[in-house]
């Protein structure tokens, strides 16, 4: 069959992927034939997807609103909770309303397929998420791409594009695979320069940075300068779901025309009374921030010190290149057998050639398992 051709190019090119059982322990450990592995490749920045004020605040709502919504939004599916949890994250974000989405990839898919159309332009950063990549083709609008942070380029796009009904820029806030940060400042300039709307994923930012932990618009005082905020609830919230989080009339809009939101069975309640725990948890427990950006510092100096390209801080996120898709995966498999998972990322999800090893870093970590994972990683170079 074709199929299995295709996935026997896949082994030999050392891109085939297959799911890896685990059985949870914590934010940071799980095991997997019967080993506990300590884990460097999440996303639960904060721990929260294992803290207990979450965890009982989603039982308590399952107790009363059951297990799943049972319908869509528009039907049935609107909670009291979806309710609450959308006033929460939008008074968190700055902005006038919210919506939930079931997933961070449907928020996105239902930003820019909703607001943009084939009169249109949207113009991504090369590096955005596969979400925002995927909802601007879906849109039928005209896509143009501008390489990583080089937005003198994406005004020269912008400057040819003056005919169009309307032009959206978009971004993520910090780049998921590379762990660095969009230049908002400028696109706030480039968005007023020529009268465009600006959205912004803030997965990987919301509670990670801001004074607040409202996230990567805060420090810089343009959470109103940004139309759209996008976010995931899958990450720093440790739960799961999406959000937009913009004005009144845009959300409106978003209800009455985004397909993943009007014809997606809604997030079930007891995730949004999650969410909105976690939200509170980190209003109320800063130092869990501060915990991770000491982590962050920490693997930092530890990577640094032995001798790896690390960059400057910007977020939980720490790209090891590697290069060869095969080396990627040999690696992976070392660190595996000293008992820490970090999967290989390969292509398509980076470019040929520039396999790496993503390494993140949570709150939950302790000094111990970091030393182990950079004394592991240091072990693996030696042996290349």
């Amino acid at each position: 069959m074709l199929l299995q051709e295709e996935l026997n190019e896949l082994r030999a090119k050392d891109l085939y992927r297959s799911l890896r059982t685990l059985k949870p322990i914590d934010s940071t450990h799980a095991s997997c034939d019967g080993r506990e592995l300590l884990l460097f490749c999440g996303n639960d920045y904060l721990g929260l997807s294992h803290h207990r004020r979450v965890i009982d605040a989603a039982k308590k709502a399952a107790e009363y609103s059951g297990v799943g919504a049972g319908a869509a939004r528009l039907i049935s599916g609107t909670s009291d909770l979806h309710t609450e949890f959308e006033e929460k994250i939008a008074r968190f974000k700055n902005k006038q309303r919210a919506l939930v989405f079931s997933a961070g990839y449907l928020a996105n898919l239902g930003v820019l397929t909703a607001l943009a159309g084939e009169k249109d332009l949207i113009l991504l950063d090369k590096l955005c998420h596969a979400s925002l990549i995927d909802g601007a083709r879906l849109s039928g609008a005209a896509l143009r791409v501008f390489p990583h942070k080089n937005y003198q380029k994406g005004e020269e796009i912008l400057q040819a594009s003056a005919e169009l009904r309307r032009r959206i820029l978009v971004t993520d806030s910090i780049f998921s695979m590379d762990g660095d940060l969009a230049d908002l400042a400028e696109l706030v300039r480039l968005k007023e320069k020529y009268d465009c709307l600006l959205v912004v994923d803030d997965a990987h930012g919301t509670g990670v940075l801001g004074l607040n932990g409202r996230g990567a618009a805060e420090d810089e005082n343009l959470e109103e300068k940004i139309d759209v905020m996008t976010g995931t609830l899958s990450k720093t919230l440790g739960c799961l779901g999406g959000f937009a989080a913009a004005s009144e009339d845009i959300i409106d809009y978003l209800i009455n025309t985004s397909r993943p939101f009007i014809f997606a069975t809604a997030l079930p309640p007891m995730i949004c009374a999650g969410a909105l725990e976690a939200l509170h948890i980190i209003e109320e427990l800063p130092e869990l921030r501060y915990q991770l950006w000491r982590n962050i510092q920490r693997m930092h100096s530890g990577l640094a010190a032995s001798g790896f390209e690390t960059g400057p801080i910007q977020s939980p996120i720490f790209p090891v290149g590697i290069g060869s898709e095969k080396e990627a995966l040999e690696i992976s498999e070392q660190l595996l057998n000293q008992g820490i998972l970090v999967p290989a990322v390969r292509y398509p999800t980076v470019p040929k050639g520039k396999a790496r090893l993503r390494v993140t870093v949570s709150a939950a970590h302790s000094d111990e398992e970091i030393e182990r994972f950079i004394g592991a990683l240091a072990l693996c170079r030696q042996n290349r």
